[in-house]
């Protein structure tokens, strides 16, 4: 009785604690879930925050530093594209006065020409500037994709879902970088031919550069979206496929254990499924995170052409209440040329989207 009291006086003296957070750091080295955060840009990392493997990141903090850094981005675009708007508006007005004051239509045509040629110059100056910062970001989402995207799905499938885990990095990776390569290759030369297009069709008014230049544009914006669509379809066929095997599989291997090992069996089960679980919280926190972050990198370019389109948009609608229809048209043209690549930086960062977004499923089992 006395050694039986002793026993029980020391044994709490022989407990360790256990700590979850150690199971958690533990996942999150052994699958590179940190690359998530490390592969960001500074400026984008900034917006997105710091990586919470626990289950614990401040999303709603990281959302309103996100929306602050687009009406940001948004603000000091406004005052520069305003001031442009205004050189085309005046641009038009004075095409406008000196062919009221011209009476041969000669003359007449030569003014048009000119101020056609001006508003070009004034336009097509930063063109190249806003293809570079589009295509600067297409190729900072490329390169986070191959950062992140491994780290989510071999997070999801030490959650046990191995089969579809790899089947969808798979398919993801393979559509993801030809998508990607496509939309650069075909979507942007596409716009620079639209925009050539539209200002020769204002300089020399031609029914054949007008219709070339409208099906140009009907070009680019049915591989977009022709783009978008099938990759999701391709992804969500993967998902179907695979993903009911890895259920299947799972459940088979903790019943097996817990009846094949009578009492340690249940034990190692109940253990599996503490470290299924905690994998399934470091996914799920770095694919909240990973969403976030493609979010970041598209903030700054979308806010770019969102302005710089609405604004020429304002800019046509008040060139065409002067008799210069030729100028309000390449205005026109010039915004679309904007919301064409606005289309193509929102199709790339919606595939990456579903890309994470599939790698956050993938572990739903």
């Amino acid at each position: 009785m006395r050694v039986l009291l002793l026993i029980l006086l020391l044994l709490p003296g022989f407990a360790v604690p256990a700590y979850a957070g150690g199971i958690y750091e533990q996942a999150a080295d052994e699958t590179g879930i940190y690359a998530v955060e490390e592969e960001l840009p500074e400026t984008a990392r900034e917006i997105s925050g710091a990586l919470k493997v626990d289950g614990s990141y401040d999303t709603e903090n990281a959302l309103e530093r996100l929306w602050h850094s687009f009406a940001d981005s948004v603000k000091g675009e406004l005052g520069q594209n305003l001031k442009t708007a205004a050189s085309l508006i005046a641009i038009a007005m004075l095409c406008a006065l000196s062919g009221s004051l011209c009476s041969g239509k000669p003359l007449k045509e030569y003014i048009n020409i000119a101020g056609c040629c001006a508003a070009a110059v004034s336009l097509l100056g930063s063109v190249d500037s806003i293809v570079g910062q589009t295509v600067s970001a297409l190729n900072q989402l490329s390169d986070y994709s191959k950062a992140a995207l491994p780290a989510i799905f071999t997070a999801a499938a030490a959650c046990g879902a191995v089969g579809s885990a790899s089947a969808k990095y798979a398919a993801t990776c393979l559509a993801l970088d030809v998508l990607m390569s496509l939309s650069q290759k075909l979507i942007i030369p596409l716009v620079y031919s639209y925009l050539a297009l539209a200002v020769a069709g204002s300089v020399f008014p031609n029914s054949l550069l007008s219709n070339t230049a409208k099906l140009t544009k009907w070009m680019a914006v049915t591989v977009m979206t022709a783009m978008t669509i099938a990759f999701s379809a391709y992804i969500g066929m993967t998902g179907l496929v695979a993903g009911s095997i890895d259920a299947a599989a799972i459940k088979t291997a903790r019943t097996v254990i817990s009846t094949s090992l009578p009492v340690v069996g249940g034990i190692i089960s109940d253990a599996s499924g503490a470290v299924l679980s905690a994998a399934s919280v470091i996914k799920n926190s770095a694919g909240v995170f990973g969403l976030i972050a493609v979010c970041a990198l598209c903030a700054g370019p979308f806010a770019v052409l969102s302005v710089r389109m609405l604004v020429l948009k304002a800019a046509a609608a008040a060139s065409d209440m002067v008799p210069n229809s030729r100028l309000s048209g390449l205005i026109s043209s010039v915004s679309a040329a904007m919301g064409l690549l606005l289309g193509l930086l929102g199709c790339c960062g919606i595939m990456l989207f579903i890309s994470i977004t599939a790698g956050i499923k993938a572990g739903s089992l």
